[in-house]
């Protein structure tokens, strides 16, 4: 499964208009083509977390605090 199709499931879910102007929602880093290797669900997308996912291999968080919560938009 790619993570194009993972985040469209999620938005069909979540719909990106029920986002607040502030929400900084979608696919924020890396490649919505690539074949997702696993997945992490977390809170806040802190170091750890992110090295949680190295170690384990996959390419893929989906946190309800993003790391780039603010300025940079997708």
């Amino acid at each position: 499964m790619t993570i194009k199709q993972i985040v469209s499931y999620l938005e069909s879910v979540a719909h990106p208009s029920l986002q607040e102007s502030y929400d900084n929602a979608g696919l924020i880093t890396g490649n919505a083509d690539w074949e997702c290797s696993g997945a992490i669900c977390c809170l806040d997308a802190t170091e750890a977390v992110v090295n949680e996912a190295i170690e384990k291999g996959y390419n893929l968080i989906v946190a309800h605090h993003p790391v780039i919560f603010s300025g940079l938009k997708k």
